[in-house]
C-alpha cells in the first residue's frame, strides 16, 4: 500500500477530529461537564485516550471544542447571513434577536453543561481567555450594529461596548432563569421582547413615532 499523502493525512486529521467533537458533544449532553470525562469520550468515539489527548490537551479544551463547533461557530454563521439580508441597524437587531431566541430554544439540552462550564472562569486561564475571546466577538459584532444605527441616525448616542454587554449580560441572565424554571422563559418570544425593548430605548426622536408603531410577536 502507497503511503498517505500530506492532503490524505489532513483529511484524515479533520475527520478523525470532528468524530472526536461529536461524540464529546453527545456525551457532555447527556452527562453534563462536570461528570463527563475523557473515557466517555473515548469510547463514544471509538478511539483510545492516547487519541483524545492528541487533539485536545484536557478535558477544558475537549468542551470548548464541541461548544465552539455546535454553537457559537454554526450560529454566527446563521446570524451573518441574517445580517446580510437586513437594510438598517433596526432590522439587524430584531433579526440577530430572533435567531438567538430559536438558537436558545434548539440549544436547550446543551445549556446545563454550558452553565458547568461557566463556573471554572474564576480559576482556569485557559476557559477564562476561551470565553474573553468569545465575549470580544460577540461585543464587536453588536457594536458595530448599534455604532452603524447612531451614525445614520437611527439610534441616540450611546456608549456602544457597554450597550453590546448589557444585551449579552441580558441573555446570559435568562440562560439561568430557564434552567431555574423553563416554563418561565419562552425563548423566541421572550428574544423578541428584549429587542423591542432595546429599540425603543435606542430609537432617535425622529424615529420614535415609527418605533411607536413597532409591535413584537
Amino acid at each position: 500500500m502507497a503511503p498517505r499523502t500530506a492532503d490524505q493525512l489532513n483529511q484524515l486529521r479533520t475527520r478523525r477530529k470532528t468524530q472526536i467533537i461529536q461524540a464529546a458533544l453527545e456525551v457532555f449532553i447527556e452527562k453534563g461537564y462536570d461528570a463527563a470525562n475523557v473515557a466517555d469520550v473515548a469510547q463514544k468515539a471509538g478511539v483510545s485516550q492516547g487519541t483524545i489527548y492528541h487533539y485536545f490537551p484536557s478535558k477544558d479544551d475537549l468542551f470548548w471544542a464541541a461548544y465552539e463547533a455546535w454553537e457559537v461557530q454554526s450560529l454566527y454563521g446563521e446570524i451573518q447571513q441574517a445580517l446580510d439580508a437586513s437594510q438598517s441597524p433596526t432590522e439587524q437587531l430584531r433579526a440577530l434577536a430572533k435567531i438567538v431566541g430559536e438558537r436558545m430554544k434548539q440549544a436547550a439540552a446543551m445549556l446545563p453543561a454550558n452553565v458547568e462550564f461557566w463556573s471554572h472562569l474564576p480559576r482556569n486561564e485557559s476557559v477564562r481567555r476561551g470565553f474573553q475571546r468569545l465575549f470580544a466577538t460577540m461585543r464587536g459584532q453588536l457594536a458595530g450594529i448599534i455604532r452603524d444605527g447612531i451614525n445614520q441616525g437611527e439610534f441616540i448616542e450611546v456608549n456602544v461596548e457597554e450597550t453590546a454587554s448589557l444585551l449579552i449580560a441580558a441573555f446570559d441572565g435568562l440562560i439561568l432563569q430557564w434552567l431555574a424554571d423553563p416554563q418561565q422563559v419562552n425563548w423566541p418570544s421572550i428574544s423578541q421582547t428584549l429587542s423591542h425593548v432595546l429599540l425603543r430605548g435606542l430609537k432617535t426622536h425622529t424615529n420614535s413615532t415609527k418605533t411607536q408603531g413597532d409591535s413584537h410577536e
